[in-house]
């Protein structure tokens, strides 16, 4: 959830209209809420539990530790998707999958993982 929330100030224009993820203003985001989530992603990583929250965290941190949204980790977001699919099961899961799968491997590539 921190990770999450350090994105706050940036998700929307002053008139409240909703700013995308990759066109965020990053130097806006919380860098104590980060570290504290990826802290928090870390002590819950060495339990070797890697249930859906996990997961959802470990995808955000991808996010997070992007300086800017060219440095994302686009297959390795893919692969939390596919590791999230496993389960938790949904059809909001497979379409970010197939969106991350696109961002690393081309639309095409995305398509056929839908």
């Amino acid at each position: 959830m921190e990770i999450q929330s350090s994105r706050f100030a940036a998700r929307t224009t002053p008139d409240g209209e909703p700013i995308l993820l990759l066109e965020q203003n990053r130097a806006l985001w919380d860098q104590l809420l980060i570290r504290r989530g990826l802290a928090a992603l870390d002590r819950a990583q060495r339990l070797n539990v890697l249930g859906p929250y996990v997961l959802q965290a470990a995808i955000a941190a991808c996010h997070a530790k992007a300086h800017a949204a060219e440095e994302t980790d686009w297959p390795q977001i893919a692969e939390l998707y596919a590791q999230l699919a496993a389960v938790a099961p949904s059809p909001i899961v497979q379409l970010n999958r197939a969106v991350a799968v696109a961002m690393a491997s081309g639309a095409a590539a995305g398509l056929e993982n839908h």
